[in-house]
């Protein structure tokens, strides 16, 4: 606790977080040895329909450059709780699998719908043209683990005008009137539901989903996108956005004090990704990434803490979080990170806004295994913030610059925890990457 001080609402932060965890074990075997009828997930963790709360706090960190202004920090909740409609959660076991040779041909027949012309082949890259459009496919790596569909020159997305080149901006001019010649304008939740539901193997749920406006002169089309979660027995694997997740130190090479370098201890497992983008109703991008094969590890129902406890515990240490996590968060004074998940310690304001509270599982690896693994149940809390950030400075170099930083990405959890201990649970990439194809899969700017 000697890495920071807090003033402000006396209701945030005054234990440690070893302190809370042992209260809460202690709980947990006492309300395990009371628990004499089987409850559903609902009735155990008796949470309401929506988490409201408002926590305002002044946050110092032995890290931050102005010590003597703390961070003005701000966190609201309005947000859903989801909670499974099952009767019980249990243990499984999770391993790495490959996409089966069916999928890649479902995607290209559902997507081609009967229209699919072949171009040509590179031996790495096939190229095909669907309605006037010009598509890549990539489905023929090894083992067939990524599969991806994405628009021939970039994603397709609002550009600034000083950045293209004149054929640039005549090839972007074309695709526009492609698109909106092409499509409906109009992809419903369903529709995506459906489309997935006939390729993919597997009980498949949409998580969330994004939509905005794209200009081209006068023209205006619909770009939307499709997130989906696997679905256990009833219950959601919880989408995480990797890219922004800090990374598994294991995972990456590394060079100590006496410049001796060091092999990576394990090799990646990104979280598995199914995300499917449409522009006015016509397919742009579909990817399927680093699937899972799911078994049984016991029928045994598992302990779950009511969402009381759990609420208490994400508001004593949400602050603690976000104060000492090093990685994956904003760089201010010096520069910008392109994927923050908490702004910097030097922030002068944080507003933080919890979206939704779900429920679900989370892969956890076997050790330093890339292969094996277990689902365990979690509650994640999703957010989006705003801070005011220090970035840089006057050329006199006495002024500091001002910016605000928005972080409202779709699947960015802010904190997760243990749903049977309440324990924080750190999640990390396990990889050295989680890069994604051209087309920006999963991003929707």
């Amino acid at each position: 606790m000697n890495l920071f001080t807090i003033s402000g609402c006396d209701k945030v932060v005054h234990s440690a977080v070893v302190e809370e965890k042992d209260k809460t074990a202690a709980k947990t075997e006492e309300n395990k040895e009371k628990e004499t009828v089987q409850k559903t997930v609902t009735e155990q963790v008796q949470a309401p329909e929506t988490y409201q709360t408002t926590i305002q706090s002044d946050l110092r960190s032995a890290e931050r450059t102005d010590q003597e202004n703390p961070m003005k920090f701000t966190l609201t909740a309005d947000a859903p709780i989801e909670v499974p409609d099952v009767d019980a959660i249990c243990l499984k076991n999770v391993k790495k699998a490959t996409i089966s040779e069916e999928e890649p041909q479902k995607v290209l027949d559902t997507f081609a719908q009967g229209q699919l012309r072949k171009q040509n082949n590179d031996g790495l890259v096939e190229t095909y043209e669907v309605n006037g459009l010009t598509y890549q496919y990539t489905g023929t790596f090894q083992n067939l683990e990524e599969l991806s569909l994405w628009e021939k020159y970039s994603a397709f997305d609002d550009v600034k005008e000083e950045n293209l080149s004149q054929d640039e901006k005549e090839q972007r001019a074309e695709r526009f009137q492609n698109y909106i010649k092409a499509g409906n304008q109009n992809v419903t939740e369903e529709d995506a539901e459906n489309y997935v539901k006939n390729i993919v193997s597997g009980e498949w749920r949409l998580f969330d989903s994004a939509s905005k406006e794209l200009t081209e002169e006068n023209s205006t089309l619909e770009k939307d996108t499709f997130f989906f979660e696997r679905m256990v027995n009833g219950v959601p694997v919880n989408y995480i956005r990797n890219s922004y997740l800090p990374y598994d130190e294991l995972s990456r090479p590394w060079i100590d004090e006496d410049d001796n370098f060091h092999e990576a201890q394990c090799d990646g497992w990104d979280n598995e990704s199914l995300t499917m983008i449409f522009c006015s109703g016509t397919l742009q991008s579909f990817q399927h990434s680093d699937p899972i094969e799911v078994s049984d590890a016991s029928d045994e129902a598992l302990f779950l803490l009511p969402f009381d406890e759990i609420k208490d515990i994400f508001e004593k240490t949400i602050t603690l979080q976000i104060m000492t996590e090093q990685e994956n968060r904003l760089l201010a004074v010096d520069g910008t990170s392109f994927f923050a998940r908490y702004p910097s310690i030097d922030a002068l304001t944080v507003e933080m806004t919890i979206t939704k509270v779900q429920l679900g599982y989370m892969r956890v690896r076997e050790g330093n295994s890339n292969t094996e693994g277990s689902l365990i149940p979690v509650w994640d809390f999703y957010g989006t913030w705003n801070s005011q950030e220090p970035v840089a400075y006057t050329d006199s170099g006495d002024e500091m610059v001002i910016d605000s930083v928005t972080m409202d990405r779709i699947g960015v959890p802010l904190l997760t925890i243990d749903a049977q201990d309440g324990s924080i649970v750190q999640r990390v990439q396990n990889g050295p990457s989680s890069g994604t194809f051209p087309g920006g899969v999963g991003e929707c700017e």
